[in-house]
């Protein structure tokens, strides 16, 4: 049966969302906890976490993944032209991506940003979204391996030691809440971004390691602390 939120119009069909007793939605509860945020203390935590890793070169200092959306781009700015970092972001292609997408994450750049994108194997990626689709119903799924795991890989190679994200989505729109505003490794992104499946997942339905290369994390063990904006 399908609920939906007594407060909102969410509904159980959600991936992880959850209802309490009085048919309110996790993220209407979350919600809920902004009105008690002390938000000048939670500044000075992200003072004091841009004081420990910004660069005084000039050379960057965070990265930041944007697709061109709102969230992503809006903590960039912020780190750059409010607490003077040095953001570096990092871009995944999707498969279709749309006129205004690409406008939009074009102005981004056009507006001093840099940002690198990563272009995936087509074929590999296709056949990932056939997959996806056919096993999980969400042929988008290659493209949040990618938008989640690219950052990382570009952290690793540029040994830039943070990445600061966008918009919680899970704690925002309803999903897991355990872990809201928390560092994260990411490895804890499976059960959450990745509806509990792994890009190493598909490899028993014909997808080989070097496929699967551009979508997964870096190597384990890589030192590295993650933020929600």
């Amino acid at each position: 049966m399908i609920r939906f939120c007594t407060r909102c119009t969410i509904s159980s069909m959600r991936p992880r969302i959850t209802f309490d007793a009085e048919g309110v939605c996790s993220a209407c509860r979350f919600a809920e906890k902004k009105a008690t945020t002390d938000w000048a203390a939670r500044e000075d935590e992200l003072v004091a976490l841009c004081n420990k890793h910004r660069s005084h070169d000039g050379s960057f200092d965070v990265v930041v993944p944007c697709s061109g959306g709102k969230d992503g781009g809006f903590v960039a700015h912020q780190l750059k032209h409010r607490y003077g970092m040095h953001p570096l972001c990092a871009s995944f292609a999707p498969l279709l991506p749309t006129d205004i997408g690409k406008q939009n994450l074009a102005a981004f750049i056009a507006s001093g940003f840099d940002v690198v994108q990563c272009h995936p194997n087509g074929q590999a990626a296709r056949k990932l979204a056939r997959l996806a689709f056919e096993h999980m119903g969400d042929p988008f799924q290659p493209f949040i391996y990618g938008q989640t795991n690219f950052p990382l890989r570009v952290a690793v190679a540029e040994n830039i030691g943070l990445i600061m994200y966008g918009e919680d989505g899970e704690a925002e729109y309803g999903g897991m809440v355990k872990e809201a505003r928390a560092s994260r490794k990411p490895e804890e992104h499976d059960a959450q971004y990745f509806s509990g499946k792994s890009p190493e997942f598909w490899e028993a339905y014909g997808v080989s390691a070097k496929e699967l290369e551009i979508f997964q994390a870096p190597i384990k063990g890589s030192t590295l602390i993650v933020e929600a904006g």
